[in-house]
């Protein structure tokens, strides 16, 4: 009976495991699989994802809404007007390489005090490869953990009647 119940734990905690790890590794992969392409003069088109690097008037410009010594500013292009662009902006990182998570707000950005745009693109090969090893992992796990939904049809036998001899 003792063994039974120090199986039937370890299988708990080895399931347990391996859903965090299977959640971090899905973490990893939303987050991993994107790359930034290189430094471009020319603003992206409405609704892309990129990473926008200010010069110094930019920083002084935008020194009141982001923050002080901000160096990129990532978001999606809401709208380009002339000299300007608006960004929903999802992460600051100023020139300590400190980041700063926020939450979509828009901030407008003089196009004079941009240095460059980073569009942001899906990595194949990264996506590949991450997927390689999440369904290795899952694989791995399924041919050393018993895995059973509907339990062990050694256990849920009814025990024997006993014998009258």
């Amino acid at each position: 009976m003792a063994c039974a119940m120090l199986a039937t734990f370890r299988g708990t905690a080895v399931r347990r495991r391996l859903g965090a790890a299977l959640s971090i590794a899905a973490l990893i992969l939303q987050t991993g699989c994107y790359s930034y392409l290189p430094l471009q003069d020319k603003p992206p088109v409405i609704g892309t994802r990129v990473a926008v690097t200010l010069n110094d008037r930019g920083r002084v410009d935008l020194g009141d809404k982001l923050g002080p010594s901000v160096d990129r500013v990532e978001g999606s292009v809401a709208r380009i007007d002339g000299d300007r662009i608006a960004l929903d902006v999802y992460r600051t990182t100023d020139l300590r390489g400190s980041d700063a998570n926020w939450s979509g707000e828009r901030v407008e950005i003089g196009l004079n005090g941009v240095r460059g745009f980073q569009e942001r693109q899906l990595s194949k090969k990264k996506s590949f490869v991450l997927a390689a090893v999440l369904i290795g992992t899952v694989v791995l796990s399924a041919l050393t953990v018993n895995l059973s939904v509907f339990g062990d049809p050694k256990q849920d036998d009814p025990p024997a009647p006993p014998s009258d001899t």
